[in-house]
């Protein structure tokens, strides 16, 4: 994981246009709003106010992909806070699989349970299939300290996560 591969991807996608101009949640817009259960109680947007945040949508707890997701950020979460950043992860499984997933990995950051996936609808991150039901794909916003949506990753590989997202925080803050 080298800081300088992490920066060339982040300077890869574009800011100017990561999201499709149709989706609900547009980079410069104010971030939509959230206050669900979580792996540590109620977790609101208005938590994070003046301060950048780092929102993460995934599948589903427990799975390959989605491990090596939060273990990404967990690992770059000091980095992260030291950038002046708070970390939240949303999934649509209940939040008594949140907390036994965060449990699990010692996760020093929330995850939101968004069972029935309105968050990730709103921030366009939901997927649903006639059988399975609706889940959030994987993607991960940065929210700026005025509550507007600084950057999306509309693809993010999960086992670079907490390196992409420092990569793209230094360089929104001119770092």
């Amino acid at each position: 994981r080298s800081p300088a591969a992490a920066a060339s991807r982040a300077s890869a996608r574009s800011a100017a246009s990561p999201l499709d101009l149709n989706m609900a949640a547009t980079v410069g817009a104010p971030a939509p709003p959230f206050s669900l259960p979580s792996s540590k109680g109620t977790t609101s947007i208005g938590d994070f106010k003046g301060k950048w945040t780092v929102l993460f949508f995934f599948p589903k707890a427990f799975t390959q992909g989605c491990t090596c997701h939060v273990q990404s950020m967990e690992e770059e979460a000091r980095a992260i806070r030291a950038l002046g950043a708070e970390i939240v992860g949303a999934s649509t499984d209940p939040v008594n699989k949140c907390v036994e997933f965060s449990e699990a990995y010692s996760l020093s950051y929330p995850l939101l349970s968004d069972e029935g996936g309105s968050l990730a609808k709103e921030y366009d991150s939901a997927i649903s299939l006639p059988i399975v039901g609706t889940f959030a794909n994987r993607k991960t916003f940065i929210i700026n300290p005025k509550g507007e949506l600084a950057y999306a990753f509309d693809k993010v590989n999960a086992k670079e996560a907490g390196p992409d997202v420092i990569a793209q925080l230094k360089s929104l803050q001119g770092k």
